[in-house]
């Protein structure tokens, strides 16, 4: 995908729900309502929607295979692309299809659309909620940079620590010690960086103002 074409699907990062991305999900969410197929959106428009503004070239849809396999074959603007993929005919967005029931051979299972899923009308769409983006996002972290290093998985790190910077109101010590225990440990020591480096950036703020 050339530069010019991600710029033209995320749109005005200053207004990401007018994207063409936010488009095509608006289209799946329709769909989903017309076919009573549980679903949300995970990866990249998900880290978007909860707060940390950054470029993404895909649309990844957690929904359950059982369910899914109801809704085959599909034709129309979302169109069947195989098992675990439809396009939006408008534009050729090709749509992920991830499939909680099924083993992803991560530190914790995918989680259920059914109870992660929250409907943001603004956006007029499903998406993972912000503690639970941030665990999976853990998650998908740990098992790349098993399989494949800390240059390939440092991209999922950024996303969590970026998530609790930009949120960080949000989450707590108490908060983070509820989550997954998979992924408790490493949140906590995300957490803390996000705390530490926040705290100096106020000193050095405070300290320049002083003069």
């Amino acid at each position: 995908m050339t530069a010019e074409r991600l710029l033209h699907l995320n749109g005005d990062l200053k207004d990401p729900d007018k994207s063409e991305l936010m488009e095509v999900i608006r289209r799946f969410h329709a769909l989903s309502r017309t076919c009573d197929l549980p679903y949300c959106v995970v990866g990249g428009m998900a880290v978007i929607r909860n707060g940390l503004l950054r470029t993404t070239g895909d649309i990844e849809i957690l929904t359950l295979k059982k369910e899914w396999l109801k809704v085959l074959p599909l034709k129309g603007e979302i169109s069947g692309k195989g098992l675990d993929s439809c396009v939006d005919t408008r534009t050729g967005i090709t749509i992920d299809i991830l499939f909680a029931d099924e083993d992803w051979e991560m530190v914790m299972d995918m989680p259920d659309p059914r109870t992660v899923g929250e409907y943001d009308e603004k956006k007029g769409a499903c998406f993972i909620g912000l503690h639970d983006c941030v665990q999976l996002k853990m998650a998908v972290y740990l098992s790349k940079l098993k399989e494949h290093g800390p240059a390939t998985a440092a991209k999922d790190l950024g996303d969590v620590q970026g998530l609790m910077k930009n949120n960080l109101s949000k989450f707590s010590k108490e908060i983070v010690a509820d989550y997954h225990p998979a992924v408790r440990k490493q949140c906590m020591e995300a957490f803390e960086e996000v705390t530490r480096a926040e705290k100096s950036g106020k000193r050095r703020r405070r300290d320049i103002a002083g003069g």
